[in-house]
Formats: structure tokens, C-alpha cells, sequence
């Protein structure tokens, strides 16, 4: 009777063998794209796609000045994490004899981390330096705007132009520490006059359809005409009957004005209620 027994391994010829975890290869990529495929010895493959997840960083700060293509990014940038993830784990699970080499040290895998990490960090700071976003946290711009609103906007650079009109986020005339959002209603150089809660520029009335009708027994605060300096910028809110605005502290000066309102990212109301109606709508 002969018995067929498999050959005996050779002395350390199971030495230096280290499974690799699928589990483990999916999680590391799925925190770092790339990282699992490096620990699956897969360098070149994993240095592309860690490469390419900090470009898109990059590259969707771009996309944050229309909501849709923002959220494409955004959602465009999950889905990378779990395809990264999902080819590590999937690369990992036939690696049963897999012996580390060189490259499978923890230094390649912290820089690979340290790397996505403060491109990340600082994709993220000029995101919110080019693209702040703020909340609306009183009613002085109903109905355009709504208490709890969060407004993704474009910061003003120095040669930017200001409209009749348009939104603008501007730093409280005497306290740096309040953002307000209002609408300008006065340029440099004209004379504007409010009276009854409309406005006239150079002694017309301008055509305004935006801002709230007067609530009962509520009363406009007028203002005398009066001409605006260069670089003044007069700026009201579309609630014009429950609003503190330029009426009450004055012109704004350009340089205090900081950004300009794009859409709204997300609403909540302030009895905590999700507006998902209002979430994409342009500022405007």
C-alpha cells in the first residue's frame, strides 16, 4: 500500500511569507486611494491613483462655482475612494504567498498618507478662501433667503465689478467680526433716496421685484437722498420692512465687501428641519 503525501517544505521556505489582508488592503485605501495597493505591492498602480485623488482635490475647487458640477465633484470623489478600495481588496485576496519587499515599509505608507492629507488640507484652505460659505441667520432677506440657509460663495477680488442688484456678504461697517448678506441698491457717485421701502437712485425709482411684501402695521425706515462717495456701495435687505441695512450704519465701502453669494449648499430651519427644497437654488 502506497500513500501519496505531499512534499515536505524546504527549511524557510515559508520564512518572510505574509498573507496580505483583503480586508485591511480595502480599509487603507479606502482612507488613503492607493495606500491598500501599495500594501499589496502594487507601487506604481498606487502612487497613480494617490496622485490622482490629490489632482481632483485640486481640481474641484474649480467646480464649487455652480452647484451642479459641485456636486458632481463631490460625489465623483466618493466614488474614487470606493473603487480604490474595492481594486485593493480585490487585488489582495489571491496574494496567500505574498512576500514584502522593500517598498513595504511603513515610511512609503506614512508619506503616501502625509501626502494626500496636506494636499488635502490645503485644497480645503483655498476652497474656503475662493469660496466661503456662510449662514443666514436673521429674516432680513426674505423671501430670497431664509433663516438656516448655508451660502457657498464667490470671494470678491479687488477688480471685480458690482452690480445693481447683486448679493453681496460684507464685513458690519464698525465690527469685523459680523458678516452680513444684503442686496446693493446704490453704486458710487449716485444719490439714493428710500422712502416708503423703495429706492430711488438720481431721483428714478429702480425697478425691484424682489423683496418682501409689507407685513401688517410693519413701517419702512426712509432715508434722505444723498450722494455716495467713491467706492460707497448701498446695500439693503429684501425683507425691507425687518431689516437692519445701510438705512441704519451707513454706506458699505468696497473694501469691506467680501464675497458674493452662489447657491445654497444646505438649509435648516431653526426648529431643526431639513429643507432639502431649497438645496442647488441660486442666490440671486
Amino acid at each position: 500500500m502506497h500513500l501519496n503525501l505531499p512534499p515536505t517544505p524546504a527549511p524557510g521556505h515559508l520564512s518572510g511569507i505574509r498573507p496580505r489582508k483583503p480586508w485591511l488592503a480595502g480599509l487603507l485605501s479606502f482612507l488613503v486611494p492607493g495606500l491598500g495597493q501599495v500594501y499589496n505591492g502594487r507601487t506604481r498602480k498606487g502612487l497613480v491613483l494617490l496622485g490622482l485623488a490629490a489632482a481632483w482635490q485640486v481640481m474641484g475647487i474649480g467646480a464649487a462655482e455652480t452647484f451642479n458640477w459641485w456636486a458632481v465633484a463631490k460625489a465623483g470623489y466618493a466614488l474614487f475612494f470606493c473603487f480604490a478600495a474595492w481594486d485593493a481588496l480585490r487585488a489582495a485576496r489571491p496574494l496567500e504567498h505574498y512576500r514584502p519587499g522593500p517598498k513595504n515599509n511603513p515610511i512609503l505608507y506614512s508619506a503616501c498618507a502625509v501626502g494626500l492629507v496636506t494636499v488635502s488640507l490645503l485644497a480645503g484652505q483655498a476652497e474656503r478662501q475662493l469660496f466661503p460659505v456662510y449662514t443666514v441667520a436673521q429674516i432680513s432677506m426674505r423671501p430670497t433667503l431664509r433663516t438656516g440657509d448655508r451660502l457657498r460663495c464667490k470671494a470678491l477680488r479687488p477688480r471685480d465689478i458690482i452690480r445693481r442688484g447683486q448679493l453681496v456678504a460684507f464685513e458690519y461697517p464698525s465690527e469685523h467680526a459680523l458678516i452680513f448678506v444684503k442686496r446693493v441698491v446704490g453704486l458710487p457717485g449716485e444719490v439714493v433716496e428710500v422712502e416708503d421701502g423703495l429706492v430711488y437712485v438720481n431721483g428714478d425709482p429702480i425697478e425691484e421685484g424682489y423683496y418682501a411684501v409689507r407685513g401688517k402695521g410693519a413701517k419702512s425706515l426712509d432715508m434722505p437722498a444723498a450722494r455716495l462717495a467713491p467706492d460707497e456701495y448701498y446695500v439693503l435687505g429684501d425683507n425691507r420692512f425687518a431689516t437692519f441695512d445701510s438705512r441704519s450704519y451707513g454706506p458699505v465701502h468696497r473694501s469691506r465687501m467680501l464675497a458674493t453669494p452662489l447657491y445654497i449648499i444646505l438649509s435648516i430651519s431653526s426648529e431643526g428641519e431639513w429643507r432639502s427644497d431649497r438645496i442647488g437654488l441660486p442666490a440671486r
